[in-house]
């Protein structure tokens, strides 16, 4: 089984309503790994962007699970973009993880950054996830760190369109509460 991950960023001091707040986070941690727990999977695909990304991660670091994190744009562009502003924990955890990367665990996408390139983003891990499986019938399975009730149209929400419409299991982790 192939997981394809990703969620909701932690919330800024300007975040109304709340989707992941720093209080939730031990929370969404062991939930994040007892979701890894239950799909024991091959390979984890995803970004590394703060909050969500970060937390499965570091769950499956922690269980000895192979990793792929896709990044739309050089390190240094992508922590500037979706990590710095999340405070210096955030860059720690990144810094951490990118300097513990093994070369094939790494991979840059060369996207254009504008307006739309997360979503093509999310495009891009489904089927990076797709030519990474090693049968045709190897289950994809994508996990959304998100909260269950979302008051605007997220780039998460479009990574659970884009599963669902490929017919791929989604499994959610509330990240409130």
């Amino acid at each position: 089984m192939i997981v394809v991950f990703g969620g909701v960023q932690i919330d800024s001091r300007d975040t109304d309503p709340p989707r992941f707040r720093a209080r939730d986070v031990p929370d969404v941690e062991r939930r994040a790994a007892g979701a890894l727990d239950a799909l024991r999977p091959r390979l984890l695909v995803g970004a590394a962007a703060s909050g969500a990304d970060l937390v499965v991660l570091a769950a499956a670091r922690s269980k000895g699970f192979a990793i792929r994190v896709v990044l739309p744009f050089d390190v240094r562009t992508f922590k500037r973009t979706s990590v710095e502003d999340r405070g210096p924990q955030w860059c720690l955890r990144y810094d951490q993880l990118i300097g513990s990367l093994k070369p094939d665990e790494l991979e840059i996408l060369d996207e254009v950054q504008d307006a739309g390139v997360y979503h093509r983003t999310n495009t891009r891990l489904l089927e990076r996830a797709a030519q990474l499986r090693r049968t045709p019938d190897e289950e994809i399975v994508a996990l959304v760190l998100r909260p269950v009730v979302s008051h605007r149209a997220s780039v998460t929400d479009d990574l659970v369109d884009k599963a669902r419409q490929a017919g791929l299991r989604v499994m959610e982790v509330p990240t409130l509460g």
